[in-house]
């Protein structure tokens, strides 16, 4: 873990509140001139610490409606099996997420697609292709409760 200084960390709030701030704007808010704030921030990516700068999107808005969450088994505990799906699963654009777990499940994918009938495709078309998959389970998101990307500094 690198160490970060109360500078970075109120950096790396704002950021993650508004990435479109200008460095103007994040340099008073640090009390810095632009210049070594704009080298905090080059520092930060250089780092590893930001990885990158993204748009998050409402996917009601897209039409995406249905979110899924798959407990995904595979039909044996093999590295070649392990790197099979996950490079798999990178190219398929309706998973969103790929977790790698401990427990009862290998993976949890989690999935958004327009309706019901876009899920009985993406399982019966996309995912069961996969023959090292020996189970999938399935929850449906009623609500989601809580939508946030921010880490805490602290």
């Amino acid at each position: 873990m690198q160490t970060l200084d109360p500078t970075d960390k109120i950096l790396i709030e704002e950021l993650q509140k508004d990435s479109k701030q200008s460095i103007k704007q994040l340099a008073q808010k640090v009390n810095l001139s632009i210049t070594p704030t704009h080298e905090r921030i080059k520092r930060l990516e250089a780092n590893g610490i930001i990885e990158k700068y993204v748009a998050i999107v409402n996917p009601t808005l897209l039409g995406k409606t249905l979110m899924v969450y798959c407990h995904v088994t595979l039909v044996k505990h093999q590295e070649a099996y392990f790197k099979e799906f996950e490079a798999f699963v990178a190219g398929i654009d309706e998973i969103v997420e790929v977790m790698y777990l401990a427990g009862p499940y290998d993976y949890i994918i989690k999935v958004v697609l327009k309706d019901m009938a876009d899920f009985e495709h993406f399982i019966a078309r996309k995912i069961s292709r996969l023959e090292i998959i020996s189970n999938i389970q399935s929850s449906f998101v009623i609500t989601p409760v809580k939508r946030f990307t921010k880490i805490s500094t602290e």
